[in-house]
């Protein structure tokens, strides 16, 4: 792909340090960067926002939920986004996701009078 793009610099691109640790860090510092973006703008006003879930069960037997969340800004703008991964233990009533979700929504700083559906 150098090759094509910029030939003139394929030896420096050759030189760059590609270790598994190194594409590691790099995705870490990118899901920072994405989750830091969205937590900006939840935290400003006017932002309505949807909460979807999924739920499925590991192999320890511990519920795990996925909170995606769907917002609009005043602008129009529509972010989606992983909000927060919950664990349940035990019985998984429907209280018991609701209490998690809202120590996701705490965790977040989210304002649960946005919330529309």
């Amino acid at each position: 792909m150098v090759e094509v793009v910029d030939p003139d610099k394929v030896s420096k691109y050759k030189q760059l340090p590609l270790s598994k640790r190194t594409i590691t860090d790099w995705q870490h510092e990118l899901a920072l960067n994405v989750t830091e973006q969205l937590h900006a703008i939840l935290k400003k006003e006017n932002i309505y926002y949807s909460i979807s879930l999924d739920e499925s069960t590991d192999s320890t037997d511990s519920a795990q939920i996925l909170y995606f969340i769907r917002a609009i800004t005043e602008d129009f703008l529509c972010y989606e986004e992983l909000l927060a991964l919950g664990t349940l233990t035990g019985r998984t009533r429907g209280i018991v996701f609701f209490n998690n979700f809202q120590d996701k929504c705490r965790e977040v700083g989210l304002d649960l009078v946005n919330l529309v559906s």
